[in-house]
């Protein structure tokens, strides 16, 4: 087998450990194995903060486990900002749908953590102390450095004594008491974010430098990431979301800050209870997005606030020209869904391309956020906004949906293009036209309640188009565009339709 290497130095062979790190965030990285005198505090706290690692569900930080080289090239890979790798799954241990697949092929591509002859990247293999300070020595630019001689000197492999000699002289990594380095230990979380904490310390150690190889998400697009955030949940999500999209970041911040009796919704004439209530509020924001125009792609993060977003994201919408780009909502919620909460604000910006948004939870982790961007595929969500907009036809008049972002979606797509299909729609309920397709699609059922202008899928033959509210299980098909409630009720009419179905 051949040894794997972290920048051209020989390190040891692959060793089976369990892989050990979660996906839960502590709030304001308080853990109950860390106390507040601890020579590391300091720097659990700031690594929880960043996103870099996060806690254990029973609100421990874990401070004494051993990192593996999944888990490590994970935390760098973030505190680098997340860059995105050649997207080559090339090792056998790595699955498509692991949290650290980008951080593998990042570490792999600049030939920070090499993967073996065999062709594993050997995940649960732990990283030793000299290891550690190798790689932050690499990320140093590999400086010439000299210093005392620890008790066992003659243990540390000959590759790591530059870089531990240097780790002694920079604070990176402290020896043991007993006067060793113990190079071989493994390293544990308090150890790896001890060493990162210091390192971003040193004079030009702010910003981790891009490993050779690594490239932007999109190299011909902005990204902003706005958001609101009253209790900070939010707020840490948007700034993982920038990290991973190299993005620029814009808080929406309320002239008139909420106070914690502005967020007791238990009081029912609490401020954010009556801006809720209000259709028409629109709270002041302090300040403006500068340069929107030069952004085409805006990711647009909120709380809910019963089951909607914030009213002080209409203002942040309606004072901005989004004509044209590509808006993301995403949302937090401890139990709540995203919902209606983006058709209804949709409707504020009816020349924007809406994708499919999502809601975490406080305790999302960096790979669930890392797969959903991905997932998203921004670079063609240009060309796939012309080629999913959908054409209906009825009783003369002629109106516009774009279709969602599932697979429900792109099977009537494909259906489409083989050509316009007419549907024979009845009224229902006095809130609906439904109709049979003729054919069977997948289904993405969720429980959601409609708005004027939802296209849905019902039972998997069944053609939705909504012009009054209605709550039930039902998949998304796309949403009618530039149509008040009003309007799509008056093409539609009372009774039955016939409606033609077309790509444009």
């Amino acid at each position: 087998m051949k040894p794997m290497k972290i920048c051209g130095y020989v390190l040891a062979l692959c060793m089976a450990l369990p892989l050990a790190l979660t996906a839960f965030a502590a709030d304001g990285a308080s853990f109950s194995d860390v106390d507040a005198g601890a020579s590391y505090a300091r720097a659990v706290r700031w690594a929880a903060d960043n996103g870099y690692v996060n806690g254990y569900s029973d609100g421990r930080f874990g401070v004494d486990e051993v990192v593996t080289r999944a888990q490590l090239s994970a935390i760098f890979h973030r505190a680098a900002g997340s860059p995105a790798a050649s997207g080559e799954l090339r090792f056998s241990d790595v699955a498509a749908t692991a949290y650290y697949r980008s951080a593998a092929g990042w570490a792999a591509d600049g030939g920070l953590i090499n993967g073996y002859a065999d062709g594993r990247f050997c995940v649960n293999d732990p990283v030793t102390r000299q290891q550690l300070a190798a790689i932050l020595w690499c990320w140093a630019g590999s400086p010439a450095a000299s210093g005392e001689d620890y008790a066992d000197e003659a243990d540390i492999a000959a590759y790591a004594r530059t870089a531990v000699d240097w780790s002694r002289s920079n604070g990176i990594l402290s020896g043991r008491a007993d006067g060793r380095f113990a190079p071989a230990d493994g390293a544990t979380r308090a150890e790896v974010v001890s060493a990162l904490y210091q390192y971003r310390r040193l004079p030009g150690g702010s910003e981790l430098p891009e490993v050779p190889g690594s490239s932007d998400v999109s190299d011909s697009s902005r990204i902003l990431v706005a958001y609101f955030s009253a209790t900070n949940q939010t707020g840490n999500l948007a700034n993982r979301l920038a990290g991973i999209l190299h993005a620029d970041l814009y808080e929406i911040i309320p002239a008139q800050p909420y106070t914690s009796a502005d967020l007791n919704y238990t009081d029912s004439g609490c401020r954010a209870n009556r801006e809720q209530n209000d259709p028409a509020a629109r709270p002041a924001i302090a300040g403006s997005a500068e340069n929107l125009a030069d952004y085409d792609t805006v990711f647009l993060g909120y709380p809910i606030w019963h089951g909607q977003a914030p009213r002080i994201i209409c203002t942040f919408l309606e004072s901005g020209d989004f004509a044209g780009k590509s808006i993301v909502p995403f949302c937090t919620s401890g139990s709540s869904g995203i919902g209606s909460s983006a058709d209804h604000l949709q409707v504020l910006t009816p020349d924007a391309h809406w994708l499919e948004g999502r809601r975490f939870s406080g305790g999302a982790s960096q790979g669930t956020v890392e797969e959903w961007v991905n997932s998203l595929k921004l670079a063609e969500s240009g060309a796939a906004a012309e080629e999913e907009t959908l054409e209906i036809q009825v009783n003369g008049t002629t109106i516009a949906a774009r279709l969602a972002k599932n697979s429900s979606a792109q099977a009537l797509a494909e259906l489409l293009a083989e050509g316009p299909r007419t549907i024979e729609m009845r009224d229902y309920g006095g809130m609906e036209k439904v109709g049979p397709l003729g054919q069977t699609l997948p289904t993405n059922n969720e429980r959601i309640t409609t708005q004027a202008g939802d296209l849905a899928l019902y039972q998997g033959n069944q053609l939705v188009i909504y012009y009054a509210a209605n709550t039930w299980s039902l998949t998304r098909l796309g949403k009618i565009q530039g149509v008040t409630a009003q309007e799509l009720r008056d093409i539609l009419g009372g009774g039955d339709v016939s409606v033609t179905l077309s790509l444009r």
